[in-house]
């Protein structure tokens, strides 16, 4: 019986974590540390009437001045890719779109994968002890 190498299950395993973050709206930091630390997505903005939502499927670059936050995203997949460039002013933004770990989701998978594993090696010692006690089939 071939085991699965550690590569393999860390192939399988990558996907599933990768499902677990979930973007969220945070309020604008205040300091420049806090704001080069976060995972941006997008913005929430308003010019005083109504409030808009950007966000896009990857943020290529935030640059922040202390009057503006300059933004280079991308939407889209294969050859229907669009880039869009944006400065917005500080006194415009309402929020950040920011892509954070979901800990029930993380904590739900990962417990399946443990218990998983060690049902696999409970069956898989268990069918092996019938061979150390010479009653095994061929």
């Amino acid at each position: 019986m071939n085991k699965p190498g550690l590569l393999s299950v860390l192939l399988f395993s990558l996907p599933l974590l990768a499902g677990c973050f979930t973007v969220t709206t945070v309020p604008v930091p205040r300091t420049q540390p806090e704001r080069e630390a976060l995972s941006l997505r997008g913005v929430v903005i308003s010019d005083g009437t109504e409030e808009q939502v950007i966000e896009y499927d990857d943020v290529l670059d935030a640059s922040w001045t202390p009057s503006s936050l300059s933004l280079v995203g991308i939407n889209g997949s294969g050859n229907d890719i669009t880039t869009e460039t944006r400065l917005i002013p500080i006194t415009e933004l309402r929020g950040l779109l920011v892509r954070k770990l979901d800990a029930g989701s993380t904590s739900a998978i990962i417990g399946g994968i443990i218990v998983g594993t060690v049902a696999s090696v409970a069956v898989w010692v268990t069918g092996r002890a019938d061979e150390y006690r010479g009653g095994g089939s061929d």
